[in-house]
């Protein structure tokens, strides 16, 4: 089968498309005929080494964890799910992911796609919806809490704010000025979320941008709680005068089916800016890279 390889970490010339063998479901896995595949931020981070010594990939290496296709074959034992099904996966960052014409997956890293949704769709939602919702469950948020959002038009901040609305809580959008408009179209309230407040006004804040973070701990008041998906900046919390949650993605095959009804039924909305053809994975980075609006996607 094809997949898209890097071949050692650095730039996106380290790329090719080449052949690799078939991988083979073990007991409680699955095949995946995979049809689309997302890029993430954190693609570019592996790719370029930066994670090497917490998470060394085995070169040439297969990057992606987000992909959606039709199951091609099942391993033994497994049960409520079929050949020909249409599928999302969540993929670990192994060696082993999505780009590729081909993945393996235990199944409580699949969930059954909705008919009204694109593989495209399906590959988007993934990660982002996800962790968009692992950062809301973290707080405890409760009918009518209000909740800053870093971030919230990246595809974890938009995740965040529509769960938020779907369970009633208040989302206020933190983003640059310039981008205030589209933010309020988004949450209905938006605060530039570069300039430090006068007084802090919130009891719950969300944070997926590490630039703005310490900004971010500023609006929360003495006792309120942060879950944060990156790293905190040295001093800002120093007191500890906030309960800080920080958070990585974790697959779990609920959350993902809650997801993907949520997306089914036009409550969670992830845009996708561009959709290319696998063999063009470097320039899906660049995109991604040079900050591009919405999901950048790969047809396989």
């Amino acid at each position: 089968m094809k997949a898209a390889l890097l071949k050692a970490y650095g730039g996106i010339d380290q790329f090719i498309i080449d052949e690799v063998p078939m991988p083979m479901p073990q007991a409680g896995e699955v095949l995946i005929k995979i049809e689309a595949s997302a890029v993430n931020p954190f693609d570019l981070i592996l790719r370029q080494g930066f994670m090497a010594q917490f998470i060394p990939l085995e070169l040439p290496a297969v990057l992606g964890g987000d992909a959606a296709g039709t199951i091609a074959a099942l391993g033994a034992g497994v049960t409520g799910l079929a050949v020909g099904d249409r599928v999302v996966g969540d993929f670990p960052a192994n060696g082993k992911g999505a780009h590729a014409e081909y993945g393996v997956l235990p199944t409580s890293a699949v969930a059954k796609l909705p008919a009204n949704l694109t593989f495209e769709q399906g590959a988007s939602l993934v990660k982002a919806g996800l962790t968009g919702r692992q950062t809301v469950d973290a707080l405890g948020i409760k009918l009518g809490d209000r909740v800053l959002i870093s971030g919230a038009l990246g595809m974890v901040g938009r995740a965040a704010i529509q769960y938020l609305q779907e369970i009633g809580a208040k989302p206020v959008a933190g983003v640059r000025s310039e981008r205030l408009e589209d933010a309020r179209l988004l949450a209905g309230e938006a605060i530039d979320i570069t300039k430090p407040p006068a007084e802090a006004t919130f009891d719950f804040a969300i944070g997926t941008v590490s630039a703005v973070t310490g900004n971010l701990i500023k609006h929360v008041r003495d006792g309120g709680q942060v879950a944060s998906i990156v790293q905190i900046p040295e001093g800002a919390n120093a007191d500890h005068r906030v309960t800080i949650h920080e958070l990585r993605h974790r697959t779990d095959v609920d959350t993902l089916n809650a997801v993907l009804k949520a997306a089914s039924e036009g409550a969670l909305i992830i845009p996708i800016a561009k959709t290319l053809l696998l063999s063009e994975i470097g320039a899906a980075q660049s995109a991604v890279a040079e900050g591009v609006q919405g999901k950048v996607t790969l047809k396989h």
